[in-house]
């Protein structure tokens, strides 16, 4: 079996609550709001999150938003290199990971997280360092030292154990980041764009891993842009659940299959008339989702943002962007 076909493995209609559920959650980063009214429950027990997802992720991880992913919505673009990585958190709503309260950092002891290429200790030693990822995690010593290799095995890096961290390749190096995430077995694994800069080589030797790290448990993935093709079309057609974050706000929430039968999908902000503009493109067949500011709209086949300027004029509605998702 190949590693695309594995990564697509084992995604189910989940049992007990939700692997994601959000209601009305606003996450800020800093005293920044970065999303904000994010309310969805997820079925399955692979989620995809696409799009603006650092805050969502950063919230998630616990982990800092670091400026190399772009300023928070509403600080300025040119402040990004002086800005400090900021800390994300749920300030108002609920945001759950498998019924755990991620506003009280509850959900901390049943996942497992993996930013994306963090900074490493280049001198250690692989096992090294997915071992005290474990003791970090709660595990004493010797249990960390046996949770070390079985993790390891998981992602493909079996052999890799006394190899110093300075000589892995950049996929070896997110592998080595899932290995550490999953070190004391977590219920749920949450990701950042595992795939983000890789060619189809890399990307399948990251599939693989992935595979490996989430067999047996549910797993949070985001991805900066959703593709049907590739590498990154196995993380979409693997998926459960499929979310789209854009500008702050939920513009989608739905599966792959929804999304690939419209056969573009494309992500609107409109200012004015949004209920009217909603209701003159579902009678030309094409559904509006989201709001109340930021929507998606998946055009069928035959339809063109022709027919979403159309619809708009008709209606008065301001429409101030509209960019293709998919």
């Amino acid at each position: 079996m190949g590693a695309t076909e594995a990564a697509g493995m084992g995604a189910t209609e989940a049992a007990g609550p939700p692997l994601l559920e959000a209601r009305a959650a606003r996450i800020a980063v800093d005293d920044v709001v970065a999303i904000d009214a994010l309310t969805a429950t997820t079925r399955g027990d692979r989620v995809l999150c696409a799009g603006d997802t650092g805050a969502l992720f950063a919230a998630l991880a616990g982990v800092p938003l670091s400026s190399a992913r772009g300023p928070a919505p509403g600080a300025r673009a040119d402040d990004a290199d002086d800005a400090a990585p900021g800390e994300a958190r749920v300030v108002a709503g609920r945001l759950a990971v498998a019924g755990h309260d991620v506003g009280r950092t509850a959900h901390r002891a049943a996942s497992g997280a993996a930013p994306l290429d963090p900074p490493l200790p280049l001198a250690w030693t692989v096992d090294a360092y997915v071992a005290w990822g474990a003791r970090l995690s709660g595990a004493s010593p010797r249990a960390a030292a046996e949770m070390a290799p079985a993790a390891l095995a998981r992602v493909g890096l079996a052999a890799a154990g006394k190899r110093a961290l300075r000589t892995l390749a950049l996929p070896e190096r997110r592998a080595l980041v899932l290995a550490q995430a999953i070190a004391t077995a977590p219920a749920a694994l949450i990701v950042e764009d595992p795939l983000v800069g890789l060619d189809d080589g890399a990307a399948g030797f990251v599939l693989a891993a992935l595979a490996g790290a989430t067999e047996g448990r549910g797993a949070v993935l985001t991805t900066a842009r959703l593709d049907a093709e590739g590498p990154r079309g196995v993380l979409a057609r693997g998926a459960t659940d499929v979310l789209v974050l854009t500008g702050g706000e939920l513009a989608f929430s739905g599966t792959f299959a929804e999304v690939a039968a419209g056969g573009r999908l494309y992500a609107l902000t409109v200012r004015s008339n949004a209920e009217l503009l909603r209701e003159e493109l579902a009678a030309r067949g094409i559904a509006l989702r989201g709001g109340p500011a930021r929507f998606s709209a998946a055009l069928p086949e035959g339809a063109t943002t022709r027919d979403v300027v159309l619809a708009a004029t008709r209606c008065r509605a301001a429409i101030v962007e509209l960019v293709p998702l998919f």
